[in-house]
């Protein structure tokens, strides 16, 4: 890791430009005016005055329709991760494309989900990530062939993540399940990261702890599913992505020794999974999602503070991309919630990021 003048030579334009765009980041008290507009309509207004201006403005302006606010959304989270891998370090360029291609294969993980549900374009478009090679075109153009191989096949072509999709369409082929495509993609993709985690630790230690403990996330996500329709940990292993924080053996000792959610959530000592657990057990919402709440707080709190502390480094403009998709996640969660008749009160404990 550089320090001092080494630093500030390799880091400077980065540095000035993630700190202009961090400042554009919605905070706390911005959400919560969000949250208590008394409309949809209103919701775009405030965010008009913002980051997302250009964006609305491609579809629709202030008058967007409630159906096409998703594409908005989807689009400036390209824009911001676009402008990353521009801003990265030549040295560093590579890191960030790996690492960006999180959101290039999400792309091809819904289009599969579509796909199989027999969904068109059309259906998932509003959540398409219009970025990279995978970018709206040309998921559009890949969902017309009739099959997932078919898709897949297509998808491979001249591709960074050829050796990833290859694994997927193997996995597929043998008992056309969907879910172990995608499962595949997953485990392969951090896989070919571990390399870049190994690389980032000679860079800036920090920023492979986020990386980690998104792949803690999934991996904790999978087992709570895994548990409340209780299965047995040979039946989501493997979905388990082995790059993560917490050890393998430790995964399945934990999941194995618990008997239901909420004692199992409580053995996870690294995360504050508490709140969500006594709401589930409570009964007031057996809904999943707020578990996955707790855990981006997680990444959220760690990001924060990498951006608060450490500007001349890589790991600032990793912990930008991952406040940016947590913003984006947390407007859809108003915005729907608003959509569906949610109270500010119950829309309110699923926005209470940590600062």
């Amino acid at each position: 890791m550089l320090a001092g003048s080494s630093a500030a030579r390799h880091y400077g334009y980065s540095s000035a430009r993630v700190k202009a765009m961090e400042s554009r980041l919605l905070g706390r008290k911005e959400l919560q005016d969000i949250m208590e507009a008394k409309d949809i309509s209103t919701i775009i207004s405030m965010l008009f005055q913002g980051d997302y201006k250009a964006e609305l403005e491609e579809y629709g302006g202030i008058g967007i329709k409630n159906e096409h606010i998703d594409f908005a959304l989807s689009k400036n989270l390209a824009k911001g991760v676009a402008k990353l891998v521009q801003i990265s370090p030549s040295t560093e360029r590579k890191l960030m494309r790996a690492i960006a291609g999180k959101w290039d294969l999400y792309n091809v993980k819904i289009s599969i989900e579509a796909k199989d549900r027999k969904q068109p374009y059309e259906s998932i478009a509003r959540y398409i990530i219009d970025y990279g090679m995978y970018d709206a075109q040309a998921v559009k153009e890949i969902m017309r062939e009739e099959s997932i191989e078919g898709m897949l096949n297509k998808f491979m072509l001249n591709s960074p993540y050829r050796d990833i999709l290859k694994e997927a369409l193997e996995e597929y082929k043998k008992a056309r399940n969907s879910a172990d495509a995608i499962s595949a993609i997953d485990r392969q993709y951090y896989k070919m990261l571990g390399g870049v985690i190994i690389g980032l630790r000679t860079v800036d230690n920090s920023s492979a702890r986020i990386i980690k403990m998104d792949i803690d996330l999934k991996n904790m996500l999978l087992m709570i599913k895994g548990k409340r329709i209780g299965a047995k940990f040979s039946d989501i292993a493997n979905g388990i992505i082995t790059q993560g924080g917490i050890p393998y053996n430790e995964l399945e000792s934990t999941y194995n020794n618990s008997k239901d959610i909420e004692t199992m959530v409580a053995q996870f000592k690294q995360y504050d999974l508490k709140g969500a657990a006594d709401s589930y057990k409570s009964g007031n919402s057996r809904q999943l999602l707020q578990f996955e709440i707790s855990l981006r707080n997680n990444i959220f709190v760690q990001s924060k503070r990498m951006l608060n502390h450490s500007m001349l480094s890589f790991g600032a403009m990793l912990a930008y991309a991952y406040m940016k998709e947590i913003e984006i996640f947390t407007l859809r969660i108003i915005i729907n919630s608003r959509l569906y008749g949610l109270s500010k009160e119950e829309t309110s404990k699923l926005i209470t990021w940590s600062e």
